[in-house]
């Protein structure tokens, strides 16, 4: 199989169309084999990875927690016919209007993953039955609804997946379904946990004596969350408590603890992982704390899924935790499609009461059982489901996918570091963020580069290696990085500061070059 880069992954207008063809002809081939009909017959057209699945021997790959069976190894040859799609695919593409655009694509090196990530070529192959043969509103009672509405279904247990990856329970897997409400990005589901915490409290006799609500975060989250506290202060609605962090982007569990206020503090949102230093934060110990006082604790995790453990028990982020954000661009899956996960009756606990559909921001027809208005995306909510599976599936060595890639995500960043050192000097190199591995992820590199201008720097590579100053998010500003600053970084390299992340398709001759890149035009910007 020819391997492909992040661009070739990339699906433009016309290779969709071109995609969209392709799976008309590949399904046809599909129902001459029969794998089609029998998948038909058995799943409602609702599984995953059958459109990847050419017989039970190509895989050696199984998931836990998902109907879902099989994806193949990356480590072995795919599905000719997949690869065939997506190489047809890109030709269509080449012989568009951006043939130039693309043609240079090839040749620069992404290491933006925490800005987002290519499309999984298997997550494209599961979202094309719901572009095109299962068209149909999953809330419709015919026929049509039904491979939609079951598609959702095994997305949501896939999902799951990464919260309880050892939970044998069916009964509980099936309670915390509920939890999942699917979003259209992370910004709407880090929104939605800030309402969902004032709305229960509102509702509450309990907490109508308060003047305004007290909330507690730190002072390096994303602008999803800052910027929506932000607008309720200045409603006068709540009140906020942003609490530092140390020289390394973490804050202390004791400066967290101590800014809560008994009574008066409804939430607790600490993000999991910093976007840009690629600092993870104390969630487990704040969580706990908050659970022990009856206080709804929420994390970003967006940057966390397949680097780190997101599971809700003592091997990851621990059971305490009530909300979690999870976006599908950051592991594989399209933007436009994101969940937040809220423990089912953790709203309504203690003094609090639990909302009815009209409390919540999007009202309508009743979608998300009433907890999120609005047709579902089915296409996304598969890719979401599909990314997810795939992060949580065992090679053929029997190890999860997701830890395998953070263990090589991690050598890969270290060589570009010491790269990027050897030919700069440790004077001119200041790696930002914490040294020791546990409490960073590990494909974040965000390395400052004494008396360099990242703006300048990024500007002359920006067509042979493709990396950030900060936040894809929020970096047009032109600012120097909040983030950085509240890290108290030394200007001299704050300036100069490049965010450098690496993901599962990254190589090692990616990681030499584009240090070799790095260097040369740092030292002519030095020289001048």
């Amino acid at each position: 199989m020819v391997k492909s880069s992040p661009a070739a992954l990339t699906i433009s207008a016309a290779a969709a169309a071109s995609l969209i063809s392709i799976y008309y002809c590949y399904s046809k081939k599909l129902y001459r084999k029969g794998s089609l009909d029998k998948y038909m017959k058995s799943n409602g057209g609702a599984d995953l990875d059958i459109i990847n699945q050419q017989s039970s021997d190509d895989s050696d790959l199984s998931f836990e927690n998902s109907q879902a069976s099989q994806f193949q190894d990356e480590d072995e040859d795919e599905d000719d016919d997949i690869s065939f799609s997506l190489v047809t695919a890109n030709k269509a593409h080449k012989n568009s209007a951006e043939h130039q655009e693309h043609e240079h694509e090839d040749s620069c090196i992404y290491l933006d993953y925490n800005g987002t990530t290519p499309i999984d070529q298997r997550v494209v192959a599961a979202m094309m039955p719901y572009l095109t043969t299962h068209f149909g509103n999953p809330s419709s009672s015919h026929y049509y609804g039904s491979a939609p509405k079951q598609a959702i279904v095994n997305a949501r247990k896939s999902v799951l997946g990464l919260l309880h990856p050892h939970s044998s329970s069916k009964l509980k897997l099936t309670e915390e379904r509920d939890g999942i409400i699917f979003t259209g990005c992370g910004t709407e589901a880090d929104n939605l946990a800030i309402h969902a915490a004032i709305q229960c409290h509102a509702k509450s006799d309990s907490y109508r004596k308060i003047s305004k609500y007290h909330i507690v975060t730190s002072n390096v989250e994303h602008p999803a969350i800052v910027q929506y506290l932000k607008a309720l202060e200045k409603r006068g609605t709540i009140d906020v408590t942003y609490v530092p962090v140390n020289s390394e982007g973490c804050v202390e569990v004791d400066d967290m603890i101590q800014a809560i206020r008994p009574g008066e503090t409804v939430l607790v949102t600490l993000m999991l992982a910093n976007n840009e230093s690629g600092a993870l934060q104390p969630v487990k110990q704040v969580a706990q704390h908050c659970r022990m006082h009856n206080i709804l604790f929420h994390t970003d995790a967006a940057q966390a899924v397949g680097k780190i453990s997101i599971a809700l028990d003592e091997t990851g982020i621990s059971d305490c935790v009530d909300m979690i954000t999870i976006v599908g661009h950051k592991f594989g899956a399209p933007k436009g499609i994101a969940c937040l996960y809220v423990r089912p009756g953790c709203l309504g606990e203690g003094d609090r009461c639990e909302l009815d559909s009209s409390d919540y921001m999007l009202l309508g027809g009743g979608q998300e059982k009433g907890k999120r208005a609005g047709t579902e995306n089915v296409p996304y909510i598969v890719a979401f489901g599909t990314a997810a599976a795939i992060l949580t599936a065992k090679t053929k060595h029997r190890q999860i996918r997701w830890i395998k890639n953070a263990h090589r995500m991690e050598a890969l960043r270290m060589r570009l570091l010491q790269n990027l050192i050897e030919g700069l000097g440790d004077d001119v190199v200041r790696p930002n963020g914490p040294s020791e591995a546990s409490k960073r992820l590990p494909n974040t590199l965000s390395v400052g580069l004494k008396n360099v201008q990242s703006g300048e720097l990024l500007q002359e590579i920006q067509m042979l290696v493709a990396c950030s100053a900060g936040s894809a998010c929020h970096s047009s500003g032109g600012k120097l990085s909040a983030v950085l600053e509240a890290m108290n970084v030394p200007l001299n390299y704050a300036r100069g500061t490049l965010r450098l992340s690496v993901g599962p398709s990254t190589t090692q001759d990616d990681v030499d070059m584009a240090a070799k890149i790095i260097i040369e035009e740092v030292k002519r910007q030095l020289l001048k």
